[in-house]
């Protein structure tokens, strides 16, 4: 008994079955899914995941938990990960996460008030050389300095 997700999402992880080898394959990709039409992966979400793919709930859950760009709560419009790892540091990451907070009147982990951006921050962002470095809407911010990570920001607005 599917409790969340529309016969649309539904459509779409299905129509994946075919180009995987098992229904446990599908499970990262029925994720994105979910989480375009819902905003998060709820416990729900999880359930209904776990019923289409045929896979116990913990390993949905597992993976939800794991991963961070699935989010177990409601996030904002923009998702901004600010990217932590020694490297970025090295270049001012500390920074550029200290101006994030003061820009956005938010803490790691929470959302404007307005709902429209979730401040994170990431191990990893793969961006070693050209630090540090921000994540959001698919599109990786190289060369951060404060007046750069404001302007992008306030561009989200």
């Amino acid at each position: 008994m599917v409790r969340v997700l529309s016969q649309e999402t539904i459509a779409n992880i299905e129509k994946l079955f075919p180009r995987y080898p098992t229904r446990m394959a599908v499970l990262i990709p029925a994720l994105h899914l979910a989480q375009n039409q819902v905003g998060h992966i709820s416990e729900e979400v999880e359930l209904d995941i776990a019923e289409l793919l045929d896979v116990p709930p913990t390993r949905v859950r597992e993976v939800a938990t794991f991963y961070t760009m699935f989010h177990t709560k409601t996030a904002g419009k923009h998702t901004v990960r600010i990217c932590r790892n020694l490297s970025c540091q090295l270049r001012g990451a500390e920074q550029i996460m200290q101006k994030a907070k003061e820009v956005l009147g938010i803490d790691f982990g929470e959302t404007t008030a307005d709902g429209r951006i979730t401040l994170e921050h990431d191990e990893c962002l793969a961006a070693c050389g050209t630090g540090p470095a921000l994540w959001c809407d698919d599109n990786l911010v190289e060369n951060l300095t404060e007046e750069k990570l404001e302007k992008f920001l306030v561009g989200l607005k």
